[in-house]
């Protein structure tokens, strides 16, 4: 007798469990209960993805899909809790439950900033539009939950950042594109890759202290733009050789606080 073979973890079955995990995970980081599904509101959410159980992915799955989603088609394609959460986390963060929502497809948008009337217009557009979609995205926070602890678990943390690689090698490339466009240089010892990865960590830092401090960050903005929209636009002076002297930042703040002082 021919063995039956394994469920396959990307047919349309497994898709049930990894969105009902995406929902999950959604209903952990909402801003209050009340606006959480019914079924959610009675789950009880501690740190990192303790709380997940089985029985609420199996139970909201079968609610969306029926008996299409029974538990047996869960064990089948993952025989512990553990491996079935990794697959979520990774799941979830890619937006492949909503693949239309992923606020990555903001990279499209870079060309424009080419024939914009105001570049500065363009670069707020952006900034503050990307910031906006990703908090209106609860699993925005995701990373920031469960980063602290992904040094525990190196499997988990080497497809996620697999995942950042992969994401962000479209943004270098319009990047590079823009400035090529513009006709703009960055200045010694700046790369595309060293600009990328410092917005990303400013579009971090401004998604957890937009949270943490939602009237302050507000406040803090111009009538034109927000806060980080406006720190951009800073830094990317900083970076680019707008007077081709080839200095480096370090000797332009130096000549500068030189001059003053003189």
């Amino acid at each position: 007798m021919t063995p039956r073979p394994p469920a396959a973890r990307d047919d349309a079955s497994a898709g049930y469990f990894l969105d009902a995990a995406a929902e999950l995970i959604d209903g952990m980081f909402d801003g209050g209960v009340r606006e959480r599904p019914h079924r959610l509101r009675g789950i009880h959410f501690p740190a990192a993805l303790e709380w997940m159980r089985v029985s609420d992915v199996v139970e909201l799955a079968q609610e969306r899909h029926g008996d299409g989603a029974s538990e047996k088609a869960f064990r089948n394609r993952w025989p512990d809790r553990n491996t079935f959460v990794k697959a979520a986390i990774i799941h979830t963060m890619l937006y492949r439950d909503a693949p239309e929502s992923n606020p990555a497809l903001y990279v499209g948008k870079l060309p424009a900033s080419v024939t914009a009337a105001s570049l500065t217009d363009a670069v707020i557009e952006l900034c503050d539009g990307l910031l906006k979609a990703l908090q209106a995205r609860p699993r925005s926070y995701l990373l920031h939950h469960i980063g602290p602890l992904l040094d525990q678990y190196p499997d988990l943390r080497a497809a996620i950042i697999k995942d950042i690689v992969g994401t962000r090698e479209p943004w270098f490339e319009g990047y590079a594109a823009l400035l090529g466009a513009l006709q703009l240089n960055l200045r010694p010892g700046w790369t595309i890759e060293r600009v990328g990865l410092a917005l990303q960590a400013m579009l971090d830092g401004f998604l957890f202290r937009s949270r943490v401090q939602p009237e302050e960050m507000k406040e803090a903005g111009s009538a034109d733009a927000s806060l980080f929209a406006e720190t951009v636009i800073c830094f990317i002076l900083g970076v680019l050789d707008l007077d081709a002297s080839r200095k480096t930042t370090h000797t332009i703040l130096d000549e500068t606080a030189h001059t003053a002082q003189s």
